[in-house]
């Protein structure tokens, strides 16, 4: 581009924002803003989409075919399914570690922790009922109950009760029931 041309373009863009006055142009900038930061945000998504699509394409060819073979769909086969997916009861110390931890991580204070092992001879599993009583914000009380359930697929929370002193205090006293559910096996 010659220099006539560069001086043209400029002066056409200095009489076209001057049509537009300063809003306009404070409105054009942060569209091309905006532009901008979509691109930035997006491509990276964009990218990871691919990639996982990738895989996704990858594991189905490497899945294996189960062509003329007879897949075990009983009840039974389920169940037998639902304890392999279960934790052993060796680890159970372990994930009650993590629970206790994961309080701390979200500055809940645990006064007391009571723990109760029970299994049903009639089923291949075990429960272990753990009752937390802890003192905090609600904001982080929800956030421990929820990082909990979703880092040890095989609990639940049974029960939960909520106390505030007054309507004042942000912090409220919560009394807290995880069940693990576990493998039978060597404790």
């Amino acid at each position: 581009m010659d220099s006539v041309t560069r001086q043209r373009l400029m002066l056409w863009v200095k009489y076209q924002a001057g049509k537009l006055g300063w809003q306009g142009v404070t409105g054009l900038g942060l569209l091309g803003l905006s532009l901008i930061a979509s691109i930035a945000l997006l491509w990276p998504r964009a990218r990871a989409l691919e990639q996982l699509e990738t895989d996704v394409a990858m594991m189905h060819q490497a899945m294996p075919r189960h062509q003329g073979q007879w897949i075990d769909r009983s009840p039974q086969a389920s169940i037998n399914t639902f304890y392999q997916f279960l934790p052993r009861e060796n680890e159970a110390t372990t994930l009650l570690a993590q629970v206790i931890e994961a309080a701390e991580q979200h500055g809940l204070i645990a006064e007391k922790v009571d723990y109760t092992l029970s299994r049903n001879n009639a089923a291949n599993f075990s429960k272990y009922q753990m009752t937390l009583p802890v003192r905090g914000h609600y904001v982080d009380i929800r956030s421990f109950i929820s990082h909990v359930l979703n880092t040890i697929p095989s609990s639940a929370l049974n029960d939960i009760s909520l106390k505030r002193e007054d309507i004042q205090s942000e912090e409220v006293e919560a009394k807290l029931r995880f069940t693990l559910y576990l493998q039978k096996g060597d404790a």
